[in-house]
């Protein structure tokens, strides 16, 4: 076998370990975090108090996205990666021994911090080993990780609760991350060839973190945040409403998310892919993020929980659609040698909104109705659009 050849079969079972590692991590956070505001609300929580769990436990891991891909760049991706299995071992077994949801905060926040560090790893990381001219079509798929674990997690979870009760739930997260340190362990670090090449692209001293290095960067940190508001905004509570307004199970509940996320995510991934590349990514991503406000508004109309599963199906593949173009503009303008930090950053953004946009959804759901969250969630798409003229896309990429 030539060296080249060698090569290639060393990126292709790298990849399948990292697959294998976001498919077990994705499961994990859906299986808990899917239904989550219902368990909070079990133990005695509003849908106020459900909104602001959320997003104190959000808050760490958002603040964190920036110093863990620092630390990534600085110590290698796949120790931190190591590490954020490890930090997500305990908290669901602890989420076992809360009996008021006040006691749920803390684990809750070492559960978020530890996918703070795993997110920004695993984006960076794709980047180190995927060929540029292969970029999109690598993260179209390994997207479908985080989607096929909300496709099997919430419907699981669901099943898990509705036979054995919440705690059966968080057992399974738990020995789900203890055997995801297994192939954790067994992936190799990114090939030494391209950091070295990425070196001598650089500045001995690094890229500067200046003006000029945030200046193309900050348009997606801001389509990011808006996006974030208008999922974050009303995912955490659309468990609830369905509750309340169609009186489902939590067994439905699961099932309604399973298909509303993971499917749609899962089908879109790859055309998303094939189509941006086809028309644009820019264009591509602007046609689905206007699109997108309203299906928002017309969710607020609809009776039947089917036609409201297709919306959510909608929804929820207009903006994963947006995923592996943004994605592969994003990194074209991050230096090699600060992916891991321009990582951090890019996902700082739609985590903000992540942990603002549940107190603000819960805030409106309680002081004006069920339905603003969702009008709500439809102003922040809108906003995206103006700010997709700022955005610029490498022709030679």
């Amino acid at each position: 076998m030539s060296s080249k050849q060698a090569r290639s079969f060393s990126i292709s079972r790298d990849m399948a370990l990292l697959l294998l590692i976001c498919i077990m991590m994705s499961l994990g956070m859906n299986l808990t975090n899917s239904l989550w505001p219902l368990y909070i609300q079990s133990l005695g929580a509003t849908v106020l108090q459900v909104s602001f769990v959320i997003s104190i436990t959000g808050i760490a891991g958002t603040l964190l996205r920036i110093p863990s891909g620092l630390f990534s760049d600085l110590y290698g991706r796949r120790k931190i990666i190591i590490i954020s299995i490890f930090l997500a071992v305990f908290p669901p077994l602890l989420y076992t021994f809360s009996d008021h949801w006040e006691q749920l905060i803390p684990w809750g926040i070492i559960y978020s911090v530890a996918f703070a560090f795993y997110m920004t790893s695993r984006m960076a990381i794709i980047a180190d080993y995927a060929p540029a001219e292969n970029l999109i079509r690598i993260y179209s798929i390994m997207n479908l990780a985080w989607p096929l674990g909300s496709l099997i997690g919430p419907t699981v979870g669901g099943l898990l609760e509705s036979l054995y009760g919440w705690n059966a739930i968080f057992y399974a997260a738990t020995v789900l991350y203890i055997f995801c340190l297994v192939p954790g362990f067994l992936l190799p670090k990114p090939p030494k060839k391209e950091f070295k090449d990425s070196m001598e692209e650089t500045p001995s001293k690094g890229t500067k973190l200046d003006l000029k290095f945030f200046r193309p960067l900050f348009a997606f940190f801001l389509i990011n945040l808006f996006t974030g508001l208008g999922m974050g905004t009303v995912n955490p509570i659309t468990p609830i409403y369905l509750t309340e307004k169609f009186n489902v199970s939590t067994t439905e509940v699961g099932l309604f998310i399973s298909v509303g996320f993971g499917l749609t995510a899962i089908l879109t991934q790859i055309p998303a892919g094939i189509l941006a590349n086809r028309f644009g990514r820019k264009r591509f991503v602007t046609v689905c993020l206007a699109l997108t406000p309203f299906l928002f508004i017309l969710w607020t109309t609809i009776t039947n929980i089917i036609i409201l599963l297709l919306i959510q199906m909608a929804i929820n593949g207009l903006w994963s659609m947006t995923w592996p173009a943004s994605i592969s503009m994003f990194m074209e303008h991050a230096p090699k040698t600060k992916r891991g930090f321009s990582s951090g950053f890019f996902q700082t953004g739609i985590m903000f909104g992540f942990t603002i946009g549940p107190t603000i959804g819960g805030y409106l759901w309680e002081t004006l109705g069920k339905i603003f969250p969702y009008y709500a969630s439809a102003l922040f798409f809108g906003f995206c659009i103006p700010i997709m003229a700022f955005i610029t896309e490498k022709k030679d990429a």
